[in-house]
């Protein structure tokens, strides 16, 4: 009797299951593109980027500064 109640299945099972997850990650998908705003993200991700550049272009320069300035000052007093 329970058999008679339940629909019959004319794919494999794994094949059948497969689609199930494919058609759940599509539907996934298509919400995470509605609600996300990749744009804002990829804006801020390329503004830290920059800031990131100059931090270290920054801290190479004071190194490079702070290394002529001891230079000379090793020389003016005569190190």
């Amino acid at each position: 009797m329970a058999n008679d109640q339940q629909p019959a299945i004319k794919v494999p099972l794994d094949a059948w299951v497969r689609e199930i997850a494919r058609e759940a990650a599509r539907t996934v998908i298509i919400e995470h593109k509605q609600d996300c705003h990749i744009e804002q993200v990829e804006k801020r991700v390329g503004r830290l980027e920059i800031r990131f550049s100059l931090l270290i272009g920054f801290m190479a320069g004071s190194g490079v500064l702070g290394g002529v300035a001891g230079g000379l000052i090793a020389r003016a007093v005569g190190g």
